[in-house]
């Protein structure tokens, strides 16, 4: 099937599929640069009640599409739900999503209550979480430093990315997210610790020096308060 242009396939898809429905939006990542070859169409839809909220994962119009079906009450739940983990997947697709249908006028309150709360920003990390990330980052590190072995670097070099990234913009009150999205927050930060991570994991790839990448993790440690081994205590399992 021939793959038609996002917007006028969404908007087929959300007439065909939800012909009364009062809100829609599409993810507006496939609308910029950061399109590729494998871009899906993620596509918030907002009903009255049941059967939403779910979540759908169809093919239409030549386009693997991503259905986020909500009520208008859901979708304050899962705004919450996803702040817990520190995301904010669910509302920046909508904060920033193009506007396919808005019947009643209320696209622009949901764009706004969802803004609202991605600049509100996070919750800071309470004292126990930061001294968690800590230890769990300086235990790891040690682990890239004391290991010979080429594959235990390859893998230890790939979480301490994430756990990285993570702390960094945490101790800054920013939102988190997993691969991409993780590298996208990291490019609205200020510094530029994406890139640095990335050319840290370029070097190691390509000459097994793990100097920059030890580097740039202590760097990333010391910012946040600095290592921590010994006289750390959990009152929670650690991750």
């Amino acid at each position: 099937m021939e793959v038609v242009e996002p917007v006028v396939a969404a908007s087929l898809i959300v007439a065909n599929r939800f012909p009364e429905c009062r809100i829609a939006f599409l993810s507006d990542s496939v609308l910029s640069s950061r399109r590729t070859a494998t871009s899906d169409l993620d596509i918030v839809v907002v009903i009255d009640g049941s059967p939403a909220p779910y979540r759908e994962t169809i093919k239409a119009e030549g386009w693997i599409v991503e259905l986020f079906v909500h009520s208008r009450a859901s979708l304050s739940f899962f705004y919450d739900f996803d702040a817990r983990t520190r995301t904010c997947t669910l509302a920046r697709m909508c904060a920033d999503g193009y506007v396919l249908r808005d019947t009643g006028d209320e696209a622009a309150d949901v764009q706004f209550e969802a803004r609202a709360l991605i600049d509100s920003g996070p919750d800071e990390l309470t004292s126990e979480e930061l001294l968690q990330r800590r230890y769990r980052l300086t235990d790891l590190l040690d682990d890239l430093r004391g290991t010979s072995n080429e594959t235990e670097v390859i893998f230890i070099a790939g979480q301490l990315i994430e756990m990285a990234g993570e702390l960094a913009l945490l101790s800054q009150r920013r939102w988190i997210g997993s691969g991409k999205w993780l590298a996208r927050h990291l490019e609205e930060a200020p510094g530029d610790l994406g890139s640095r991570l990335a050319r840290a994991m370029r070097a190691l790839a390509a000459t097994a020096d793990k100097m920059p990448k030890i580097d740039v993790i202590d760097t990333v440690l010391q910012e946040a308060g600095g290592p921590i081994t010994e006289g750390f205590i959990a009152h929670k399992p650690v991750d």
